[in-house]
């Protein structure tokens, strides 16, 4: 933002503290949005959600935050940015700490849509918030400050998140498995009493575990395994029995197989147990080549070399990393320990809300005019350099122009770019931590870390996006206000295509880094724009293009899902290249010049 002055009155500078708090706010907003992405694969085993109902629970989020766009930012235009946009932070913390409290598909589903109305408003808001606080010519500075906001929030999101859950989950939490624990007992019983050479170490270990069994539990375990197996056969009734008894994960429930009951699972789980607290339950030298949850590497390298017994270990350690050395061997089949800390870091992250909140309603006021801290000449200052043409913000508003919207070409093209962007973006922040545990298995430690890299590279975009699309326009006018968008489509296109060529763990993150960057290069223009265009109807006339890009992206959320399963997660990348190359040539055709209400119509 400038700094021009008036030659004998130094202008305060509250507008900075506005942006400041505005900042805070769109931090949490992202830390909010994203922190269930990061501890799904909990909350998918503690609620026994499928991928389809997580689908749907992620997807939901985004429906009802599209649709509330527009009424939230009439609202916002309407009552003021510091009434509204404290409100909007109380109602989406409050259904984020109600997460915490779920107990099922419904109940999380419902929790899901409330969060998303209530953090529609809030891009709107600060939006409309920025027009009337910050000069012309600092607004795409200004937009990269307040939206890296949340892309901060959404960088530290997996890291605390995972970070807190793991803490919640301490040693004097117990280890111990209970039947509910056991997710798919038929295919942990199929790999344990499978009497063929195990094809890698987890089979190794897993298939050493039947050794340790009871001949109660061999027994039981022995049963359960013949059920899987004809139930197997019989699915592939036309293909030979090695594909049929094939270590290949195939769920029982798919195969229609009831879930056992605690009384024939009692003496496995007994067993097992059994097998966890005892300090020399496993020989650690079996998991050298076996991918194990950072804490337990942290475990073992407070103890014995990884080549020895865990019999020295403590009595409080040894439970602990056997139970993480346990699911590590069995994904599918054994209940993460983790799934105990989730609901905590919602409580803890709601929290956070009210102290956001308090900060927003002291230092933020709806004009500068207002506001006690700020004087003349620093409101003479922010009312300097606007453009002929360029509409200034004004007072509340009675209605939306939705005939003026409707009408607008470039608008429309926005809207476009919108819905097919997130299409290519909402992969970052849903499915990345997914892919990179099913295609490279990554840690949970280490996998928040990767998928936070991106987020964070893309903060460079953001603040390299804002002084460019400022810059542009100060060269080349108005009319190419949304050039960085164009440039950041072709970017990520390219990105995405590079992740057909089967990388690495850390070439796939780095290409996910360059997307995130091209995603938020193009974001201050887009924000820059409308304040544009808008006048005193930012508020409406950014949620409007932001609806269409909340649609896209629950739409990728249910179709993602579907199409990894269907067709691989090449399909989903080629995909997302294709929806950012077409929105990239969609804004060829946009013109900030143009207004989107005429002042003659205001």
């Amino acid at each position: 933002m400038p700094l021009l002055r008036p030659d004998h009155n130094r202008p305060t500078m509250v507008r900075y503290q506005v942006v400041a708090a505005t900042f805070v706010a769109a931090f949490l907003l992202y830390l909010h949005r994203f922190c269930m992405s990061y501890a799904q694969r909990y909350i998918k085993e503690d609620l026994g959600l499928n991928d389809d109902q997580l689908g749907y629970c992620f997807a939901a989020f985004f429906v009802a935050y599209a649709l509330a766009q527009v009424p939230s930012g009439w609202l916002s235009d309407r009552f003021g940015a510091r009434l509204t946009l404290t409100l909007y932070i109380l109602i989406w913390s409050f259904f984020t700490a109600t997460m915490g409290f779920t107990i099922g598909f419904v109940m999380l589903l419902l929790v899901r849509l409330a969060a998303g109305l209530g953090q529609a408003g809030a891009y709107p808001t600060s939006a409309g918030l920025i027009s009337k606080w910050v000069p012309y010519s600092g607004r795409g500075k200004a937009s990269s400050v307040v939206a890296i906001g949340g892309r901060v929030g959404g960088g530290l999101a997996p890291i605390l998140t995972t970070t807190l859950i793991v803490s919640f989950v301490s040693l004097d939490v117990s280890n111990e498995l209970n039947p509910d624990d056991l997710l798919d007992t038929h295919y942990l019983c199929f790999r344990m009493a499978d009497a063929r050479e195990p094809a890698n170490p987890a089979d190794r270990v897993v298939r050493g575990l039947f050794e340790q069994l009871s001949a109660e539990g061999q027994h039981a375990t022995r049963k359960l395994s013949e059920t899987y197996v004809l139930k197997r056969i019989g699915k592939t009734s036309r293909q030979d029995d090695s594909q049929a008894n094939s270590k290949e994960y195939v769920s029982a429930k798919s195969l229609g197989l009831e879930r056992p009951s605690d009384q024939t699972v009692a003496p496995i789980v007994r067993d097992l147990n059994r097998i966890v607290s005892d300090p020399s339950g496993f020989e650690l030298g079996d998991f050298r080549d076996v991918r194990i949850e950072r804490e337990a590497k942290r475990l073992i390298a407070r103890g014995p070399s990884l080549s020895s017994s865990n019999s020295d270990r403590s009595l409080g350690e040894a439970p602990r990393l056997n139970r993480l050395l346990l699911e590590a061997v069995c994904p599918n089949s054994i209940k993460k320990i983790y799934v105990k800390g989730w609901r905590s870091v919602m409580f803890v992250f709601g929290a956070m809300g009210l102290l956001v909140a308090s900060l927003f309603w002291f230092v933020v006021r709806d004009w500068p005019s207002r506001h006690p801290r700020c004087d003349p000449a620093e409101a003479a200052l922010i009312d300097s350099g606007r453009p002929l043409g360029v509409p200034a913000p004004g007072g509340p508003v009675k209605a939306v122009p939705m005939k003026q919207m409707l009408k607008s070409r470039s608008l429309w093209l926005v809207c476009f770019n919108q819905f097919l962007g997130n299409i290519g973006w909402v992969f970052l922040v849903s499915w990345l931590p997914r892919y990179l545990f099913e295609v490279h298995h990554v840690p949970l430690e280490q996998r928040g870390l990767m998928a936070a890299i991106p987020l964070w590279v893309g903060w460079i975009g953001m603040l390299l996006g804002g002084w460019l699309t400022d810059r542009v326009v100060h060269q080349y006018g108005l009319r190419w206000r949304m050039s960085p968008v164009i440039v950041g489509r072709f970017l990520g296109a390219i990105a995405y295509l590079a992740c057909l060529l089967q990388p690495s763990a850390w070439a796939a993150t780095i290409a996910f880094a360059v997307i995130a960057f091209s995603c938020d290069l193009g974001n201050p223009s887009s924000w820059a724009y409308k304040q544009d265009v808008g006048g005193p109807h930012v508020g409406s006339i950014l949620g409007w293009p932001n609806m269409w890009g909340n649609l896209g992206a629950a739409l990728c959320l249910v179709l993602h899902p579907v199409i990894v399963r269907q067709l691989g997660w090449d399909a989903a990348f080629a995909m997302c290249a294709c929806a950012f190359f077409i929105s990239g040539i969609a804004v060829l055709g946009v013109d900030a010049r143009i207004p989107i209400v005429p002042k003659d119509e205001e």
